[in-house]
Order: structure tokens, then sequence, then C-alpha cells
């Protein structure tokens, strides 16, 4: 899946990052890719790393979000009336949800940074141009869940690593108190960002919580406990570069691909969730297709071959699709 931002997004990021020096700019955006890649909390200390959030971490977080949203179904999405925004930086997964939630009326974004907060007002000043969508912003630290009000939709972004673990689980299950109707919390592919997504779906399941994606059910967790197919559950979304993007970075290609991991629960009923979730890339041979699955059995590899009524759909099939065999499929 490729996810781009969008025009007028990209535009008020532009307009923010021409206030920057360009050595200070490129400066900052080495540190906080080498602090997001070694896992280490990247506090935005002044308007340069805010300037570098905006240029690298804005496009990969909402690229994250946007695929994430794209596994719940639009009938549920437009639904949601209210979104509330935890770690939301300059507003990242309020703009990411945006073209989902069609219905969508108001939105509270929290941050512990005033300054994020208040780069997330200039740029929706222009996203939400002839949209009417209340905003509000609070400046708190996750920590205090206080004044966290409802929202139908309620998501974490790369939030919970800020936290300490015992401050992490407490926000997990305020936030699920805040989700009227569906909560999604999203942190990167790693190893830790997984175990951080492995502990907040124990603790939704525990509270209630039926696991609408990437699970299948709400068993124990193959990746964990069972046979493992691969090191950790994470997933993959391309977005392409600018040319100030790959200039900031120091890269050549065109494209960038954002390793995420996350859940999403809700408060309904997950009757419409695939009956597996496809962990790696489908391995093509001659004659068949080799998929790595989840499904509420465990971890498990289904050969799919070209006499298989789903053949063709496995052909379709990328890392992170859902999974629904034809009804007579005899694959192994």
């Amino acid at each position: 899946m490729t996810v781009d931002l969008p025009d007028t997004l990209r535009a008020a990021i532009d307009v923010e990052l021409a206030r920057q020096p360009a050595g200070a700019l490129t400066a900052a955006v080495a540190a906080l890719t080498e602090a997001y890649a070694h896992g280490r909390p990247s506090p935005i200390a002044d308007q340069a790393w805010q300037a570098a959030y905006l240029a690298v971490r804005l496009p990969a977080t909402y690229a994250s979000v946007a695929a994430v949203l794209a596994q719940v179904s639009g009938e549920i999405l437009g639904g949601v009336r209210s979104l509330l925004d935890l770690g939301a930086g300059p507003g990242t997964a309020t703009w990411a949800a945006l073209d989902r939630c069609t219905a969508l009326t108001t939105a509270t974004q929290v941050d512990r940074s005033q300054s994020l907060l208040g780069a997330g007002a200039r740029l929706g000043a222009a996203v939400l141009a002839g949209r009417a969508l209340t905003l509000s912003q609070h400046t708190a630290d996750l920590s205090d869940t206080s004044d966290w009000q409802a929202a139908d939709l309620v998501i974490a972004a790369y939030a919970l690593s800020e936290l300490a673990p015992a401050a992490r689980a407490s926000a997990v299950r305020a936030a699920w108190r805040a989700a009227a109707q569906l909560l999604v919390i999203v942190e990167p592919g790693t190893v830790p960002g997984f175990e951080r997504i492995h502990d907040a779906r124990a603790a939704l399941i525990a509270a209630g919580a039926a696991i609408l994606a990437p699970c299948p059910h709400e068993g124990t967790c193959p990746m964990r406990n069972g046979e493992r197919i691969d090191d950790w559950c994470h997933f993959a979304v391309r977005l392409p570069r600018t040319r100030q993007h790959r200039q900031l970075k120091g890269g050549t290609l065109g494209y960038e691909d954002e390793k995420f991991a996350y859940v999403v629960a809700t408060r309904g009923t997950a009757a419409d969730r695939p009956l597996a979730r496809v962990l790696r890339h489908p391995r093509i041979e001659k004659g068949r297709i080799l998929l790595s699955l989840c499904t509420p059995d465990g971890a498990v590899r289904r050969v799919v071959k070209r006499r298989d009524p789903s053949w063709h759909a496995a052909r379709k099939t990328a890392w992170g699709d859902g999974w629904r065999p034809a009804p007579d499929d005899q694959s192994d």
C-alpha cells in the first residue's frame, strides 16, 4: 500500500520548513532520525527539531495511521463523528483520519508540546479550509488522563513509547474508557513497538474489547507464545519522498517504507473481520503461493495452488491484508 500526503497538507508543511535555515534543518533531521531508529525519546527541543518532525516523521506517521484505518470498514468509520487524538503532535493522526471519517465534526488533540500543537493549528488552517470541523487542543502529558473526553474514535499514534510502563498501562485503560466506538493504537514496527502493542492488546481484551484488526481473534498471540512465523508482528506502508525529503535524509530512492505495529479495538462486534491476516510477504513459486497467516488456530502456513478457488485472490494478496479463502478452497 502506498500513501501520500494531501496536496494541501504538503503545501502547509513546505511553508513551515521554509522558515528554517537549511543547515539547522538538516542537522535536526539527522538527530531525529537517529533517535527514532534507536527507540529513544525524541523531545522536540526547538523550532529546527519541530520542522524536522514535520519534514520526515509526519509523513511516515500519517501513512501508517492511514494504512491502519484502511483495515476498518467504511461503514464503521462513516459513523465516527468525534475524535480524540492522543500524543497528537502537529495533529498527524487527525489529518489522516479526515479522509476516511467523512462524518467527523469534532476533533480534540492532546500533546505535551505546545509548540507542536501550534504547528498543528497552522497546518489545520490549510487542511480544514472549507470543512466544518471543530478543532480543540490541550497541552498535557499523556500520563495525566483526568481530562480526556469521550469520543467515537480515539487514536494514539507513536505515543506509548513516550511513557513509562506503569503510565503506559494506565493510558491504554483510559483511552479505552474514552473510546465510545473505536480505539486505534499504532507504534513503530520494531520489537519494542510490537511488545507495547501486545501488552495493549492483552489489556483491551481483559477490559472486554473486541479486536477488529490486525488480529482475527482474541486468543493468545501466536507471535509471542506459539510457533513463530516471523520474529514479531508488524506491517509496512510505502510513502513517496519529495526531492527535499531525499536531500534531508541523504536518500536516493523516491520512496521509503514505514514499518509499524498496531491494534484496533471496538465496542461493537468484529463479525466482519477477516478469517486470517497475512503476516509477511506472500511467497510466489511456480504453480503455488505460500501464505503465512495469523488465524484463530494460531500461526499457520497455507499453500494455495493454481487449481484452488482462492488462487486469483491469493495473487492479489499482500503483506498485512486480511485473508478470506473461497468457500470451496482446498489449500493445504
